[in-house]
């Protein structure tokens, strides 16, 4: 298909602690990706999900601390949990599971994000266009902006 797929980013804010890392998340992003910053991987839902997925997000990237690094103990696991029966839902109602990805990112791996966001902007562009539970306004109309 290889087309620039459009990715939600959902960062915990104690994931990223180089500071080179985070301006690039906040100020030099592509504009293909929507940065969502939460207090914890924990604290998304799945509906947040599902919302991207229905303004138009090709795919959802969740970036959480590493299982002995969650600020908050064990708020990652459960997002971790969530989200597996999240990817199966997906594929229930017509999705692949490959289009959400979670990134465990331990605070001392710098470019770890940028690794992973392309890795994932090169697997979705393979997959067609999310046109199946994108409902309401259009990317290019500002859904994702």
């Amino acid at each position: 298909m290889n087309h620039q797929p459009r990715i939600v980013v959902f960062q915990c804010q104690f994931c990223l602690y180089a500071e080179t890392d985070q301006h690039w998340m906040d100020h030099e992003l592509p504009a293909n990706f929507k940065l969502v910053k939460v207090p914890c991987s924990g604290r998304i839902s799945p509906l947040f999900v599902l919302n991207a997925f229905q303004g138009g997000a090709d795919g959802v990237l969740i970036s959480g601390c590493v299982p002995e690094m969650c600020h908050y103990k064990e708020g990652n696991l459960g997002a971790r949990r969530q989200l597996d029966e999240f990817s199966r839902l997906l594929k229930y109602i017509g999705l692949e599971e490959q289009r959400i990805r979670f990134a465990w990112i331990d605070v001392n791996q710098r470019g770890r994000i940028q690794q992973e966001l392309a890795s994932f902007e090169k697997d979705l562009a393979d997959l067609p266009r999310n046109e199946r539970l994108a409902t309401r306004t259009p990317v290019e109309q500002g859904a994702l902006q």
